[in-house]
C-alpha cells in the first residue's frame, strides 16, 4: 500500500487554514454539479491510518452490465449497483489494489498489491483460479487471443492462459535504476507481437507465442526517472510511445526503428479520435496528432498533469493529478469542472463509462459515480 507522509507542522497549517476559512469555503463541485457532473453516489473507502500518513489510491473502477467493480486499500474487491450504490457483494482478498479489474468472457479478473491474481465467475461468484506472481500488479491486465498479459512491479512480464490461469511464458527485466516511478506499462498486443515499456527507459517487442525478445529500443538518455510506463499506442501502422523523461516517438512496430519524434512528453495512454489520436501531457495540455504524425493542435486545459481522457455524454471528461475533473465539448472548450475537495485529491487511474454513467476513484480512496 502506498502512503504519503506529511510533516506534522504542515498538516497543522492545513487544518488551521481550513478552520480559518470555514465560513467561506465552498467546494467547486457542489456549485457545478447541476451543470455536468452530478454525483449519483459516493463511497468513502479510506482505510484506517496513522495521523500524518495518508493512504493513496492508484486504482480504477470498472462498470460492467450495471455493476461497478472496485478494489480498494482495505483489501476487498467490491461490487455495487450502478443505480443506487448498494453493495452487492464484497470479497476479502490478500491486499490492496493499484489497477483496474477487467472482464473476459464470464470472468472478472484482477490483481492486487501482493501479486496475487484472481479470476472470479461473475455469474456464480466462484473463483475459477487464483495464483501468486510475487510482486504487485500495478498496471491493468490485458487479454488478447485468449492470453492474459500481466506486468508486475518487479519488471516481469507474464503470458497466461486467460481461462485456466496456466503460465505460458514469462520474461524478467534487469533494471539498474533505483529512481523509478514504480508504475508499469500496460502490454499492447498487435498481431503476433507484444509491446511493453520498462522502468529502464526501454520499449521491448516480444513474440506472442514464445515470449522471445524481437527488438528493444531505448526511449530516454536521462540518468534517472526514464520509465516507459504508458501503454504503447498503435496508430496508422506505427507505435507512439514516450518516456516520462523524453519526447514522444513514432516507431516502426516491425523493426523498432524511429519514424519521427514529436515535441511533447506524456506518460499516459492515448485517446483515439477518428483520424487523429489525443495525448494528455504532464503540463496539462491535450495534444492532437493527425494521421501524418504531425501535431495538429495543442489545448491547455489544466495546470496539472493529465491522467486520462474518455468520451462521456456529448463531450469528453479529463482527469488530472490535481484535484479537479474537467469536462470539455467536442471542440475542446472547457465547459465545467468538478472540485474533489481535498488538496491531496487526484486521479491516478482511469475512469470507466457505461451509457451516461461515469465511475472513478480518487487518490483519497473515494469512489464516485456520476450520471
Amino acid at each position: 500500500m502506498y502512503k504519503m507522509k506529511i510533516p506534522l507542522f504542515l498538516l497543522s497549517l492545513l487544518v488551521l487554514g481550513s478552520c480559518a476559512k470555514f465560513d467561506v469555503y465552498k467546494p467547486e463541485g457542489v456549485r457545478e454539479a447541476k451543470n455536468v457532473f452530478t454525483p449519483a453516489w459516493i463511497k468513502n473507502l479510506d482505510p484506517a491510518y496513522e495521523t500524518g500518513n495518508l493512504p493513496i489510491s492508484l486504482g480504477s473502477p470498472l462498470i460492467h452490465d450495471g455493476v461497478v467493480y472496485a478494489g480498494n486499500n482495505n483489501g476487498t474487491m467490491d461490487a455495487y449497483s450502478i443505480k443506487n450504490g448498494r453493495l452487492l457483494w464484497r470479497e476479502k482478498i490478500k491486499d490492496g489494489f493499484q489497477s483496474a479489474p477487467i472482464v473476459y468472457e464470464n470472468l472478472l479478473i484482477y490483481g492486487d498489491v501482493s501479486g496475487r491474481v484472481y479470476a472470479k465467475d461473475i455469474v456464480s461468484g466462484d473463483f475459477k483460479y487464483q495464483f501468486d506472481l510475487g510482486s504487485s500488479v500495478d498496471s491493468t491486465l490485458t487479454v488478447s487471443k485468449g492470453r492474459l498479459f500481466v506486468h508486475t512491479r518487479n519488471h516481469k512480464l507474464f503470458a497466461i492462459d486467460a481461462l485456466t490461469g496456466k503460465v505460458l511464458w514469462s520474461y524478467k527485466r534487469s533494471i539498474p535504476f533505483f529512481s523509478t516511478l514504480q508504475r508499469t506499462s500496460k502490454p499492447l498486443v498487435v498481431e503476433n507481437r507484444v509491446f511493453v515499456g520498462f522502468a529502464d527507459g526501454f520499449l521491448l517487442a516480444f513474440s506472442l507465442e514464445e515470449g522471445q525478445v524481437v527488438w528493444e529500443k531505448k526511449m530516454s538518455t536521462a540518468d534517472k526517472f526514464v520509465d516507459v510506463d504508458m501503454s504503447p499506442t498503435y496508430f496508422r501502422g506505427k507505435l507512439i510511445v514516450s518516456s516520462i523523461n523524453g519526447q514522444a516517438e513514432v516507431i516502426d512496430p516491425q523493426s523498432g526503428a524511429l519514424h519521427n519524434r514529436l515535441a511533447f512528453t506524456t506518460n499516459r495512454d492515448a485517446y483515439y479520435l477518428g483520424s487523429s489520436v489525443v495525448f494528455g501531457t504532464i503540463d496539462g495540455k491535450l495534444v492532437i496528432v493527425d494521421s501524418s504524425f504531425n501535431v495538429e493542435r495543442e489545448v491547455k486545459v489544466s495546470t496539472s498533469a493529465i491522467s486520462s481522457m474518455s468520451a462521456w455524454k456529448n463531450g469528453y471528461v479529463i482527469t488530472t493529478v490535481g484535484k479537479e475533473l474537467i469536462y470539455i465539448d467536442q471542440k475542446f472548450n472547457v465547459i465545467s469542472k468538478y472540485d474533489l475537495g481535498s488538496v491531496h485529491s487526484a486521479v491516478f487511474g482511469v475512469v470507466s463509462v457505461e451509457d451516461d454513467h461515469l465511475a472513478m476513484m480518487s487518490s483519497r480512496n473515494r469512489l464516485y459515480l456520476f450520471k
